[in-house]
């Protein structure tokens, strides 16, 4: 389509290794140093270097949704959801892993995800860090946002909602943290 409009030179993609959140780390920081005036090999390369320090991680509620895409088995989601586990998924090298297993109520695995993560907060970039969540429950959400304001480290503190992908394969409940290592 580009080439068809002759913009070939200003069009240029870029396989992000990342989701929605993660690529709009990558989108606003763009648009930033567009703003500056920097040229676009000046963008790509800073796209280039952050794309690997994006951190992108999230808690499921329930296995359901994985199970029903094909993601893991009836035995596992059944297990899973009797032992009242929530797996975290991280996202690394342009894939998503199984992290670190929680388990209890939502709200307490969501609070001990938050806090397992507040160390590597007070050391990322500064800039900006996203909550990104499906459907849960608002006052932890603006609690748990108001934890990264307090902080005093982000000059942002943005709270979005899931991209499709991951609110279609981790349902309801689902909520993650975005924010670059500096």
């Amino acid at each position: 389509v580009a080439e068809e409009m002759g913009l070939e030179n200003r069009v240029h993609v870029i396989d992000s290794e990342n989701l929605s959140t993660g690529i709009g780390h990558m989108a606003i920081q763009s648009a930033i140093l567009a703003d500056e005036g920097r040229s676009i090999t000046e963008i790509l390369t800073e796209i280039d270097r952050m794309k690997p320090l994006v951190r992108v991680s999230f808690v499921i509620d329930t296995m359901t949704y994985l199970h029903r895409g094909g993601r893991c088995g009836g035995m596992t989601a059944l297990v899973a959801g009797s032992l009242k586990m929530h797996p975290c998924i991280e996202v690394a090298d342009g894939a998503m892993h199984v992290g670190k297993k929680y388990r209890g109520k939502m709200d307490t695995v969501i609070r001990n995800f938050f806090n397992d993560h507040i160390e590597n907060c007070k050391k990322a970039w500064p800039d900006r860090v996203f909550i990104s969540h499906a459907r849960c429950e608002e006052a932890l959400v603006e609690s748990l946002r108001q934890q990264l304001v307090d902080l005093g480290h982000f000059k942002e503190v943005h709270v979005t909602s899931v991209g499709c992908v991951v609110a279609s394969h981790c349902g309801p409940g689902t909520l993650g943290l975005v924010y670059v290592d500096e």
